[in-house]
């Protein structure tokens, strides 16, 4: 129902919305719906973190701790703001102490000195050596150079700079797992495996869970959230190397460049060797088709600029019926096939630089899945908050179907998803709602869903048949009637992490949810970060930081929690969904 807050013509629209729906004036339909969701989502109901496994961010590891913060019982602030909990100044007598409290400090320091040497030596070699390892492992993967052992350490030792003071270490190392959070994650056609892309760029396949999925298959779905007693004593009688394989990638990708996007390809099958590989597009890099078995490419495609130059390829979207690949760049969709790599199919420009139409990087594309145009039409999003709808046969430069442009809110769209025939749903980046548009009627949004995106990311989310997933900056997981815009639940999930990606399972109940972000920590031998702790109005000084709730213990009682234990992490989530 709409807020107190909606002025009336969006209660007219909203009104509009639920008849053009269901396609009927009757409203008791809508409320059967509404109370079946509701009997299937209460509140009382609790998601299950199945599997999780983190992202470790290393940012700023040996970071000095702030006495005079402990002393004076101060809250911690971003870049050096601090202000006191007990008392807004302070006194002569506080301020003669801090002076003696830096001196005693520089000459423990000092006398501390020896040791850091030594532990900081020690782990700079067994960065190193890891490092040359996976070098030597990447290259003998794919048959390209093979380095000497001995003359990489040397020249890799010969650049390292140690500041014992500092404690700094050598650059191109440290910033190997600087701020390394994930970005996006998704599950293939048939939900047996999934991709992680992280800001490192790095590109994982994982293999979703074999025991999860087995349990699953065994029982129906009233069954699930009883039978977690056994699913539990499955885990706890493991072996070692079970686990490792249920925690570990078997395909790890690190790319030179800033990682864009990933896409499966539609029909994946593992009985079909030919069909099992995915796409990847990267900064001043051609886009690429990898294989899901061992990453090797398996060919390439070089979308050119009127310059013919290499152009930036944003957004990726295999075509629903044909082997086409669309890579969106800059006011430009080219399009390629498989039969010829080497050439490009269509150079569909969606503006000139005088002229009218779509302009800006094009940041994600959707095709139709239902009614009329399926497979034919799709939606174009991009950076400048406008939202275009073409058909493959129609001259883009000066032909569309329909355009949508936000003129309040113009941060860039990030994720578009079709829903029923005529509806389109759209989410931009460090916005506060979802929109939902008819294409039939485009002069205003007819719904809208409270969800707060308060960074530069790509919140992607998703839909399961009337229902909305989405996840927003504070780490709650929301879940939407999209037919009457009544939230159903509300899950916490993270603490410290927005949920920025948000995919369903194609088969079973089970959420496919990424968490995390860039952040900057005052001090980073503390576990937490400060900028969740300042938006929720929270003391972040040290002696709060170890105090755990009673609500917390008993999270940490259960099995399966609810709870994400880490900051960065992809998490396998099972959920009761509605039939």
């Amino acid at each position: 129902m709409p807020s107190s807050n909606d002025t009336e013509k969006d209660v007219l629209l909203n009104e509009k919305c639920k008849k053009e729906i269901f396609n009927t004036n009757n409203d008791e339909y809508s409320n059967e719906i509404s109370n079946k969701s509701d009997k299937k989502f209460s509140y009382d109901n609790q998601c299950y973190i199945i599997q999780e496994i983190p992202f470790v961010d290393y940012y700023n590891y040996k970071y000095e701790k702030l006495n005079k913060y402990d002393e004076e019982k101060e809250s911690y602030f971003i870049n050096d703001d601090n202000t006191s909990s007990s008392s807004s100044s302070c006194s002569s007598n506080k301020c003669q102490e801090n002076d003696c409290n830096k001196e005693i400090n520089e000459e423990i320091n000092e006398e501390i000195n020896e040791e850091i040497n030594e532990e900081i030596n020690e782990e700079i070699n067994e960065e190193i050596d890891e490092e040359i390892n996976e070098e030597i492992n990447y290259n003998k993967s794919f048959n390209k150079y093979i380095y000497d052992k001995k003359n990489y350490r040397n020249k890799v030792e010969g650049n390292v700079n140690i500041d014992i003071k500092k404690c700094t270490y050598k650059k191109h190392i440290k910033e190997k797992n600087r701020n390394e959070f994930l970005k996006q994650c998704e599950f293939n056609k048939d939900g047996s495996c999934y991709y992680t892309i992280s800001n490192s760029n790095n590109l994982n396949m994982f293999a979703t869970d074999l025991s999860l999925l087995n349990f699953l298959q065994n029982n129906e779905q009233d069954e699930y959230m009883k039978n977690l007693d056994t699913l539990y004593d499955i885990y706890n009688n493991m072996d070692e190397v079970e686990l490792l394989k249920r925690n570990n990638s078997w395909l790890h990708m690190k790319f030179d460049e800033h990682l864009y996007d990933c896409k499966f390809y539609p029909y994946f099958e593992w009985n079909d060797s030919n069909s099992c590989f995915f796409s990847a597009c990267s900064k001043n890099k051609p886009v690429s088709l990898y294989s899901a078995f061992d990453g090797s490419e398996l060919m390439s495609f070089k979308p050119m600029n009127e310059c013919n130059e290499l152009c930036n390829c944003y957004s990726l979207c295999f075509h629903p019926e044909k082997n086409w690949l669309l890579c969106g760049t800059n006011k430009s969709i080219k399009v390629f096939d498989f039969n010829k790599p080497s050439e490009t199919l269509e150079n569909r420009i969606l503006s000139t630089r005088k002229g009218k139409g779509q302009k800006g990087i094009i940041s994600t594309m959707e095709y139709k899945n239902e009614g009329y145009g399926k497979n034919s039409i799709y939606a174009v999003g991009d950076y400048n908050d406008c939202l275009y709808v073409y058909a493959d046969n129609c001259d883009h430069k000066n032909d569309y179907i329909l355009k949508i442009e936000n003129k309040k809110n113009s941060n860039g769209i990030t994720c578009v998803k079709w829903y029923q025939e005529f509806f389109i749903l759209s989410g931009s980046r460090n916005c506060s709602y979802i929109y939902l548009y008819d294409i039939r009627n485009v002069k205003d949004y007819i719904q809208k869903y409270e969800r707060h995106a308060l960074t530069n990311q790509q919140y992607l989310f998703d839909i399961y048949k009337d229902y909305l997933l989405c996840g927003d900056t504070f780490g709650y997981i929301y879940i939407y009637n999209i037919t009457n815009n009544r939230l159903i639940n509300k899950y916490f999930v993270n603490r410290y992490s927005p949920i920025i990606s948000i995919n369903k399972h194609p088969i079973y109940p089970l959420l496919l949810t990424g968490s995390g972000t860039r952040r900057f920590y005052e001090n980073n031998d503390y576990p937490i970060d400060i900028i969740t702790n300042i938006i929720n109005s929270k003391n972040t000084h040290i002696k709060n930081l170890y105090n755990i709730s009673n609500e917390e213990k008993q999270e940490n009682n259960k099995k399966f929690p609810s709870l994400s234990k880490y900051i960065n992490s992809v998490c396998t989530i099972l959920m009761d969904f509605p039939r």
